[in-house]
């Protein structure tokens, strides 16, 4: 399932020189094995798009988070939108002060990375864009 420049539904782990650097910052190379049990990284940041793994956490946030990036989407005039969160705890309310940071906004959301997650349920979001957009013939 894992291939390059987005031919397949997951990517294969970049590694360039952005990832010899942060293994470098902490003492290994490429030929390096790690004791066992031992975390190394190899990027500062974790994405689908450099090899990183999606985790579908849908059914475990509560309604008022989904409603959260409802209202996102709508503030920006977006009818499909991928809105980016950070939650440090999700049992805190969407209400409670410091709850979550909104990082960006997607226009044009990579959905592929739904359909198959490290963990959690995969969900085909092509499905319900296509529903949304061309009711009369996608049932």
């Amino acid at each position: 399932m894992r291939g390059e420049n987005h031919r397949t539904p997951l990517e294969k782990i970049q590694l360039g020189a952005s990832e010899e650097l942060v293994l470098h910052q902490q003492g290994y190379t490429f030929d390096s094995v790690p004791d066992q049990g031992e975390t190394v990284y190899l990027r500062d940041n974790s994405n689908v798009s450099t090899g990183g793994d999606s985790f579908d956490m849908t059914d475990e946030f509560s309604e008022d988070y989904k409603q959260l990036a409802v209202q996102v989407a709508q503030t920006l005039g977006a009818t499909i939108c991928g809105v980016d969160i950070i939650i440090p705890d999700i049992a805190a309310p969407a209400s409670a002060v410091d709850a979550y940071g909104i990082i960006e906004a997607n226009f044009n959301p990579m959905m592929h990375m739904h359909c198959y997650p490290y963990r959690g349920k995969g969900r085909r979001l092509t499905m319900d864009i296509l529903r949304l957009l061309y009711p009369d013939f996608v049932k």
